[in-house]
């Protein structure tokens, strides 16, 4: 069940970067919106490898 969360974890958070990398690709996002969202991710990422692994 772990594998299946943390997955889906990294699905859903690869979704939205992509959808705001085409924002900022378009010019309707900033792009140190960019770099925060990607930080966060990172650290979202981080935290599902963590539960994975535990």
């Amino acid at each position: 069940m772990k594998i299946a969360a943390a997955i889906f974890i990294i699905l859903v958070l690869s979704a939205g970067l992509y959808n705001s990398y085409k924002k900022h690709k378009n010019g309707l996002l900033p792009a140190s919106f960019l770099a925060f969202h990607f930080l966060i991710g990172l650290l979202v990422a981080i935290g599902a490898f963590f539960l994975l692994f535990e």
